[in-house]
């Protein structure tokens, strides 16, 4: 028994060396894709951003509206609800910003507006007292969720694995980020978890522990035998690469040594790669190696671009990340740009079972990552802003805007 666990370590090392040699081997310079890919990425016109910007100030203004109703009855939500799906079909007709229903048929929005609505009706009658924002934590991961099942040829099914694996981000991250929570404190909150995972008989301490303990419940109890090992084991994975960043927070101040910088990459392949190769795993039952490799790959691309998102926080609080890294070193355009070939590169090397979304993803992971650049206007030369602003769906000053209301 030992044996194989020292094999199946080797194996899972070698495949993290793998990704980041890929990661390496990426260059920094500004990539020229962008330009030689026209279909994907064309050019942006002032005036077809000055459309964009009204649109999605018109939309967003009108979804703020209705959040912010108290229905008095069932039939009274239920008609906001409807209003609120109305809106975004309508959205979706006249946007220009991602094109989605260039890149989706009828069909495919259909099936992700069901699934969602499904999801999110979960979420709610699971906990009734989750915030909005830790109600979008969980629909994040599960519009990725979606995202692989289409890759797959899947059917997207709002069940029970993917409700519970999303829900466990707005309770665990959100633990895990409190810097009010003493460090030993968290450890042990991941040990709880960690014996739950190996079929440990563990006492839940609190409400936060007991909600957890169900969720993993609920996962567990969906998989037998191997499978079920498997995907406990890819849990136990995220959980001590999560364990492991703990040690990135409360070092405000201090030097990062040379090797350093490898350690936070390690970290970054770890939790980016185990936690959306967990989506994979609930997306379908026909899991097979080369896919899995993708699905890490994919993940450190994911992990990498909400680094940059929360840069500013990151870098108020102390963590450590290879974008805030980068960017104490004054070497942030060159971080960006290798994410940026990182994920063009890994993306597009990637052969679906189901091709018709592959470009969509491939074009919204390198619009987001740059978009979130152009904002970080503290860290980032205005020089290499306006390269990028060609690209962008918005005006640098709308997206600075954007930035400051949020």
């Amino acid at each position: 028994m030992r044996s194989v666990s020292i094999s199946c370590h080797k194996e899972l090392m070698d495949i993290r060396e793998e990704i980041i040699e890929i990661w390496n081997e990426q260059p920094e310079d500004f990539p020229d894709f962008l330009w030689q890919n026209q279909e994907v990425f064309p050019i942006v016109d002032v005036r077809q951003k000055k459309e964009n910007e009204t649109l999605a100030k018109k939309f967003s203004g009108r979804l703020r509206k209705k959040l912010k109703k108290k229905p008095s009855s069932e039939e009274e939500k239920q008609l906001i609800e409807q209003e609120m799906e109305a809106e975004f079909y309508q959205f979706l007709k006249k946007e220009r910003i991602l094109c989605l229903s260039e890149w989706m048929e009828p069909e495919l929005l259909s099936d992700f507006a069901r699934e969602t609505k499904h999801f999110y009706h979960s979420v709610v009658a699971f906990d009734k007292a989750l915030q909005q924002g830790q109600i979008w934590q969980a629909m994040r991961n599960y519009l990725i969720y979606g995202v692989i099942a289409e890759l797959q040829g899947e059917a997207q099914n709002a069940g029970i694995p993917i409700l519970a694996y999303s829900l466990l981000y707005p309770y665990t991250d959100n633990y895990i980020d409190d810097k009010g929570i003493l460090r030993a404190e968290k450890e042990r909150f991941n040990r709880m978890i960690a014996g739950k995972l190996q079929g440990e008989e563990v006492v839940p301490q609190n409400e936060l522990e007991e909600k957890v303990c169900r969720l993993l419940t609920m996962i567990l109890a969906e998989y037998q035998g191997g499978a079920g090992k498997k995907v406990a084991d890819t849990l136990l994975e995220l959980l001590k690469a999560q364990n492991r960043s703990i040690c990135q927070q409360e070092r405000k101040g201090k030097a990062i040594a040379q090797d350093t910088e490898a350690q936070i990459l390690e970290i970054s392949v770890a939790k980016g790669g185990s936690s959306v190769l967990a989506d994979y795993l609930f997306a379908t039952d026909t899991w097979e190696a080369g896919e899995e490799l993708f699905y890490r790959k994919f993940g450190l691309c994911l992990q990498l671009v909400d680094d940059l998102q929360d840069m500013e926080e990151d870098s108020k609080s102390g963590s450590h990340t290879l974008m805030t890294e980068a960017a104490e070193h004054a070497r942030l355009e060159a971080r960006v740009n290798r994410l940026l070939w990182f994920i063009w590169t890994v993306i597009g090397e990637f052969e679906p079972k189901n091709p018709g979304l592959k470009e969509f993803v491939r074009k919204y992971c390198a619009m987001i990552t740059m978009v979130t650049a152009a904002q970080n206007g503290r860290y980032i030369s205005g020089t290499y802003i306006k390269q990028l602003e060609p690209y962008l769906p918005f005006s640098v000053d709308f997206l600075k805007g954007i930035l400051k209301t949020t």
